[in-house]
């Protein structure tokens, strides 16, 4: 591997910076827009497992009474059927285009600490490479 003074170490830290900061605000919007959607009381219809992801089949009531149902990502504890679950959801022209559990919350707050760790430790390594080696006169 390319020491961190040498060009090469000295882009690496670069992208390793400009990707940790495009992640984590790609992060905060997303959690910014689901905090937008709408929000309603939903009851889980069964616990689906595929690997080591978990999601829930949640059946939510829309505005207009009709009943929606949605298979959703499960970030935060375990959910069992028949148990009430808060949804948000992004309604367009009276359909619903996307739906997350409000838990998801807890999954955009790991993904913001682990981003912002990853971000320390790029601007150190930025420093490291862009700093000039100490002079022995």
């Amino acid at each position: 591997m390319a020491k961190l003074k040498s060009g090469t170490g000295r882009f690496m830290a670069g992208v390793l910076l400009v990707g940790a900061v495009w992640g984590l605000v790609g992060v905060i919007q997303a959690s910014t827009e689901q905090r937008s959607w709408a929000s309603t009381e939903g009851t889980v219809q069964e616990r689906l497992k595929s690997g080591k992801s978990v999601s829930v089949k949640v059946e939510f009531p829309l505005p207009d009474g009709s009943k929606q149902v949605a298979t959703l990502s499960e970030n935060g504890p375990a959910r069992q059927p028949g148990e009430r679950v808060t949804v948000r959801y992004d309604l367009q022209d009276g359909k619903v285009t996307e739906a997350a559990l409000a838990d998801n919350d807890e999954a955009h707050w790991v993904w913001s600490v682990i981003l912002g760790f990853v971000i320390l430790g790029a601007l150190f390594a930025n420093f490291v490479a862009w700093t000039s080696p100490p002079r022995y006169d």
